[in-house]
């Protein structure tokens, strides 16, 4: 369904009530594009009941929505269908629920109200800058050393999220910080002094801009930040997910923040591209088949980890989980496309679970 399609349902509705459900980012942009567009609205349904009324508009309880006469718009096609089902419990019908199909329809909505392909444009100023050259793609996990990143001083960097936790530890900076996990964007680019500061520690800061950093998009002191658009696609073949060739109209995830930076790396033109704490492996890890598996080992450099103490506590409670088999694919997709390109990836991570990319040793590449 297209966004002219979905409106146009909307406006059509018999009933006199409407609700968007979900008061998250994606239940927000649905608002602003209803009241661009003078499409009545009634309010918001969220497990969350006792907000405060969000841009003058109520916030009632799934309970609240069964006894309301009313259609019902589902916020988000990631949770639809838990969504779908706290409604349908509640007593409200099947008939009365509106759902979207792909982020499409979000995104369009966004670019409606605030413009956002004018600042994912920004990107093609690095479009084939480092055409030939080398760089080092940087995770966070458990083997990733201070003493690593000394070695790589002068050397192209992409490192993400917290890597900041490590800052007081070393002069090094990453050359590029993309920020992606929602907690992470939620807890350090929901501030603007936080953004200042962050984006003071590298050439150019990457996000998505549905973070909170899109906030900044036009702060006259914040010349660094850019900004992306991911969208989550397979080649329909074998599932793997798609690798953008062009990151300034999008990029693709597959459940880690690693495959928009070597999205990013390829489109800048790098024909090499180490990898360096990629361990993949984590505490709590979800399985294509939605099985979990529990393991004895730490996500994150012990320093990083204490940084995200808070943020993976978030991520548990919300049931959000390291996609494994998901990442998996991601990588698998990497190497095939830069494969059939002649870039070559490897991987310089001390041990973990990474065996798609050939190993090399860090040491005998500096």
């Amino acid at each position: 369904m297209d966004i002219n399609a979905f409106v146009n349902m909307a406006k059509s509705f018999p009933l006199t009530k409407t609700y968007i459900v979900g008061a998250g980012k994606y239940g927000r942009i649905f608002g602003m594009y209803f009241d661009k567009h003078n499409i009545a609205w009634d309010g918001y349904v969220d497990k969350n009941s006792k907000r405060n009324p969000i841009n003058g508009k109520r916030v009632i309880s799934y309970r609240e929505a069964g006894k309301e006469e009313a259609y019902y718009i589902i916020s988000s096609y990631i949770y639809r269908d838990e969504m779908m089902r706290e409604l349908k419990n509640s007593g409200v019908p099947k008939e009365r629920l509106v759902t979207y199909e792909t982020k499409d329809t979000i995104y369009e909505c966004y670019e409606d109200t605030v413009h956002w392909k004018t600042y994912t444009e920004k990107l093609k100023t690095y479009r084939a800058l480092y055409k030939g050259k080398r760089c080092f793609v940087i995770g966070n996990g458990p083997s990733l050393a201070v003493r690593d990143l000394e070695k790589l001083k002068d050397e192209i960097t992409f490192a993400c999220n917290s890597i900041y936790a490590l800052y007081e530890h070393t002069a090094w900076r990453p050359t590029f910080h993309c920020a992606w996990d929602e907690p992470f964007c939620k807890k350090m680019m929901s501030e603007k002094e936080d953004v200042e500061w962050m984006t003071s520690n590298c050439e150019a800061f990457f996000t998505n801009i549905m973070s909170e950093g899109f906030e900044y998009r036009d702060c006259k002191d914040i010349t660094n930040l850019y900004y992306v658009k991911d969208v989550r696609g397979s080649d329909g073949k074998i599932s793997l997910p798609l690798f953008s060739d062009d990151c300034s109209r999008q990029v693709y995830s597959s459940g880690t923040v690693a495959y928009m930076m070597l999205q990013l790396a390829v489109y800048m033109g790098f024909k090499e591209i180490y990898l360096l704490g990629m361990d993949c492996s984590y505490s709590i890890e979800r399985h294509s088949d939605g099985s979990v598996t529990r393991n004895d080992v730490r996500d994150h450099n012990p320093f990083i980890q204490i940084k995200d103490e808070g943020n993976m506590e978030d991520l548990e409670k919300a049931g959000i989980f390291a996609e494994i088999d998901r990442m998996m694919d991601g990588y698998k997709a990497a190497k095939q496309y830069a494969d059939l390109r002649g870039i070559k990836i490897y991987n310089a991570t001390r041990g973990g679970k990474l065996e798609i990319f050939e190993r090399v040793d860090l040491e005998k590449l500096m």
